[in-house]
């Protein structure tokens, strides 16, 4: 299932962004991405979700793939978020990330796009003796800017929102993870595609 979504995330993304490349003549460049942040996970738990609202600070590792023209750019992400509390066992998100660049300068950048993908969690509430799983599409946009430290090297800052908005009920009492809130700082390595 999971594949399956992503494969028409990634067939949607190509056939949106075929019309906007018609007729336009462009040097690509491969991109490998190496990213650090820190997020904000906003939750809500109890019988009408609404007992208890709350958020928990995660600290987030994701490696990035992708290729870039002079204004556009898209990657192929997948980020592990750790959470210091131990809320959560695990969450992951696998997806796109698509950006239209502004290039303000030679030294640097500006960028704002949408991503998309799936998030995967597991988590335990308080009190409970079992586990709750949600694997879930999440949609989202950012912005950041890229600092040129070089021809083949960026140093990227950005934040961005993912909208992830699962709900996991057991025994009568829901559980529901609505939105990510990150920034992160990335090290861009990039290089001409033949």
């Amino acid at each position: 299932m999971i594949k399956s979504n992503i494969k028409k995330i990634v067939l949607g993304v190509a056939l949106l962004a075929t019309p906007l490349m018609a007729g336009y003549e462009f040097q690509t460049k491969s991109l490998v991405g190496i990213e650090g942040g820190g997020s904000t996970l906003d939750y809500e738990q109890g019988t009408n979700l609404n007992n208890t609202q709350g958020s928990t600070g995660l600290a987030n590792l994701g490696l990035k793939l992708g290729a870039e023209t002079e204004d556009f750019r898209a990657f192929l992400s997948g980020r592990y978020f750790y959470d210091p509390s131990n809320r959560y066992d695990y969450m992951t998100t696998f997806g796109v990330e698509i950006q239209y660049m502004f290039n303000v300068s030679k030294a640097f950048n500006i960028y704002m796009g949408g991503n998309g993908g799936i998030a995967n969690a597991k988590w335990r509430e308080d009190g409970e003796t079992f586990s709750r799983t949600i694997s879930n599409p999440y949609f989202g946009g950012d912005i950041g800017t890229n600092i040129h430290l070089g021809k083949s090297t960026d140093l990227e800052l950005g934040g961005r929102v993912m909208s992830i908005q699962a709900t996991n009920t057991k025994n009568g009492t829901s559980s529901r993870i609505n939105n990510i809130i990150n920034v992160y700082a990335s090290i861009i390595f990039k290089w001409k595609m033949d």
